[in-house]
C-alpha cells in the first residue's frame, strides 16, 4: 500500500536544512536543522576514522574487465538527449558494455598528485565533497561472455566479484512487483549507498546526498548506455529488504537506492530463480569505528516498501503541474553545429570546476544548447519522460551574451526562459551557495526546486527519494552538457530557506533540491 503519512519526509527535510544563525556573541554561524534543534552543519571529520572510499571484498576472486572499448560514434549531446526507450528490439549487453558502464559511472579513471604529497583520485562522476559512498552491483542472466549471477563492481581495481552464481533476475522482478522492464532485461544494475562514507563529513544530510550522488551517477549511466544503443529504465519502486538480501547487504549501513534495467532480452521472461540463501562475504572495514546518525536509517525505513505488491501499488507517473509564463518568453537558440565528441571523452575530462572567467560572457547559443539538452527526460517506473520534470528550474544569470543579468525560470515545453527579476546578483548567488565564491564568478547558477506536496501525496515518504534523485539526474545531464561544449560546471549546496525566499514569490511553497554552477572556466596561471 502507498504510504500517505509523509511526516517522516517533512521532519527529515527540516532537520537537514542548512541555514545561517547567530551565536551568543552575535556572530553568524553555518548550522543544520531548524531552531531550537539546530546544530553543527558538518561532522567532526576525525581523520583517525576517515572511511575508505571503496568496498573491497577480501576473499572473492576478481574477474578482470576490459579497459579499452569499441568506439561509439554517437555524439555526447545526442546521448544526453536519449530517454532510454531507444532503440527497439532485442539488445544484449556484452561484458565490455558492462565494464564501460561501470567504469564511466562509478569507476576510478586515474590517479595524480599535481606536485603535492597527496594522491588525488579522479572518479567518473562527482560526489558530494568527494566523499564517495556509492557501490554498483549487477544481476545478470546468462550472457555470451559472462555467466548468470550477482556481481559487485570494485571501483578501486575495475573488476567484478561474483556474490551469487545463477540467474536471480526473477527475484528482482518479484521485488519490483513485475515491473515490465525489470522482468525482461538481461541485466539489472543496482546502486547502493554506504551512508557512513558520506556522513563522516555531512552527518544526517548524507541521506540527501545519497540521491544527489546517485542521480549524478545515473546521468553518466544513461548517456553511456544510450551511446551503445542499450535501452534503459530507472526503477525506484522495489521491495527494499528483498533487493538488499539478494545483494547480501544489510539494508542499514549499506542499502539499495536505485535500479537500472539494461538491454532488452525480448519477450521471454527470466527463469525461476534459485532460493536466496543467506551469504556473508567478508570485506575490508571502512573505518576503525563509525558514528551513527539516527535520521538516516529512520528516513530510509520510513520510505521503504515491504513487498513487490507494495511496489506495484506505489508505481505510476505523476503529471507535474508548473506555473504558466506570465511575462515575455525568450526563445532558446541552440548551436547549429554541435561537437561530435563521444560521451567517453566528455566524462574523461569532466571535473568539478570552481574557477571561472568572470569577465567572459557565455555565448547565448552555447547557453541555449547546454540548458536545452539537459531538459530531456528519461524512462523510469515512476516518471514520464514526455510530461516533464517534477522540479522547476530557476537560473541566476551573471554573464550570458544578450541576456540581462537576473533571475529566470525555464519553460522546457516552450523551449524558452522567462525573466523574473533583472539585476546584478553575484553577491546574492555566493550567499545562497553558502558564501562560495564560484557561484558569484560562474556565468550561470541553475537551481532545482520542487513542490514536495504533490510528490509526497502521490508517492508517500518514498517520494522524497524520487524528488532528490530526479533533480540531481537532470543537473548531472547539464553538467555533462557543459563539458561537452568545453565549459565547466560544479555542484554545490545552499541555504535552503534563503533559496526559496530569493526565488519567491514564484517559488513559494517549493523546496530546495540541488544547484549547479556552470560557465567558462578560468585557466590556472602557469
Amino acid at each position: 500500500m502507498q504510504n500517505h503519512d509523509t511526516r517522516a519526509a517533512d521532519a527529515f527535510h527540516r532537520a537537514t536544512k542548512y541555514l545561517a544563525s547567530r551565536n551568543a556573541a552575535g556572530e553568524e554561524e553555518f548550522v543544520m536543522g531548524e531552531p531550537p534543534n539546530s546544530g553543527p552543519a558538518l561532522g567532526e571529520q576525525d581523520p583517525a576514522i576517515e572511511p575508505l572510499p571503496y568496498k573491497r571484498y577480501t576473499t572473492l576472486a576478481p574477474i578482470e574487465l576490459p579497459h579499452e572499448f569499441p568506439a561509439h560514434a554517437m555524439p555526447a549531446l545526442d546521448a544526453l538527449s536519449a530517454t532510454g526507450n531507444e532503440p527497439a528490439g532485442q539488445r544484449l549487453p556484452t561484458l565490455a558494455d558492462l565494464a564501460r558502464l561501470c567504469l564511466l559511472s562509478n569507476g576510478l579513471l586515474k590517479r595524480g598528485s599535481h606536485g603535492t604529497e597527496r594522491v588525488i583520485e579522479y572518479r567518473a562522476a562527482g560526489g558530494t565533497g568527494a566523499r564517495y559512498h556509492l557501490e554498483l552491483y549487477l544481476v545478470t542472466g546468462e550472457l555470451p561472455d559472462l555467466a548468470a549471477g550477482v556481481y559487485h563492481y570494485a571501483a578501486n581495481d575495475h573488476t567484478l566479484r561474483q556474490l551469487r552464481a545463477g540467474d536471480y533476475r526473477a527475484t528482482l522482478a518479484g521485488a519490483t512487483g513485475a515491473q515490465p522492464a525489470s522482468a525482461s532485461a538481461p541485466v539489472v544494475l543496482a546502486c547502493t549507498s554506504t551512508f557512513w562514507r558520506n556522513a563522516w563529513r555531512y552527518q544526517g544530510r548524507a541521506y540527501r546526498h545519497t540521491y544527489w550522488d546517485a542521480g549524478t551517477t545515473f546521468a553518466n549511466l544513461l548517456a553511456v548506455a544510450a551511446s551503445a544503443e542499450l535501452p534503459t529504465e530507472v526503477v525506484l519502486g522495489f521491495a527494499d529488504a528483498e533487493v538488499n538480501a539478494l545483494l547480501a547487504v544489510d539494508g542499514e549501513r549499506e542499502a539499495t537506492v536505485a535500479l537500472l534495467t539494461i538491454g532488452r532480452a525480448g519477450t521471454r521472461a527470466a527463469p525461476t530463480a534459485p532460493e536466496v540463501a543467506s551469504v556473508r562475504h567478508p570485506f575490508q572495514p571502512y573505518s576503525a569505528r563509525e558514528i551513527d546518525f539516527p535520521d538516516i536509517p529512520a528516513m530510509h525505513q520510513a520510505s521503504s516498501l515491504a513487498s513487490g505488491a507494495d511496489a506495484a501499488a506505489w508505481r505510476g507517473a505523476l503529471q507535474p503541474q508548473h506555473a504558466a509564463p506570465t511575462g515575455e518568453l525568450i526563445s532558446l537558440t541552440p548551436l547549429a553545429e554541435l561537437p561530435t565528441d563521444p560521451i567517453d571523452a566528455v566524462i574523461a575530462r569532466r571535473r568539478s570546476v570552481r574557477h571561472y572567467d568572470v569577465d567572459a560572457p557565455l555565448p547565448f547559443d552555447a547557453f541555449s544548447t547546454i540548458v536545452e539538452r539537459a531538459w530531456h527526460g528519461f524512462a523510469a517506473d515512476c516518471l514520464d519522460p514526455v510530461a516533464g520534470a517534477l522540479h522547476a528550474q530557476y537560473l541566476i544569470v551573471n554573464n550570458v551574451q544578450g541576456l540581462q543579468p537576473g533571475v529566470y525560470v525555464t519553460h522546457p515545453h516552450q523551449h524558452a526562459i522567462e525573466l523574473l527579476r533583472a539585476g546584478e546578483l553575484r553577491a546574492e548567488a555566493a550567499r545562497l551557495a553558502v558564501e562560495q565564491q564560484y557561484a558569484a564568478d560562474g556565468q550561470v547558477n541553475s537551481y532545482y526546486l520542487t513542490d514536495l506536496t504533490p510528490v509526497l501525496e502521490r508517492f508517500g515518504n518514498r517520494g522524497y527519494r524520487v524528488a532528490q534523485f530526479e533533480a540531481a539526474l537532470y543537473a548531472g545531464k547539464l553538467h555533462l552538457a557543459a563539458h561537452a561544449l568545453g565549459y565547466g560546471a560544479v555542484g554545490s549546496t545552499s541555504f535552503d530557506d534563503e533559496v526559496i525566499d530569493f526565488f519567491s514569490p514564484h517559488a513559494a511553497g517549493k523546496s530546495y533540491m540541488f544547484v549547479l554552477v556552470f560557465g567558462k572556466r578560468r585557466r590556472r596561471q602557469a
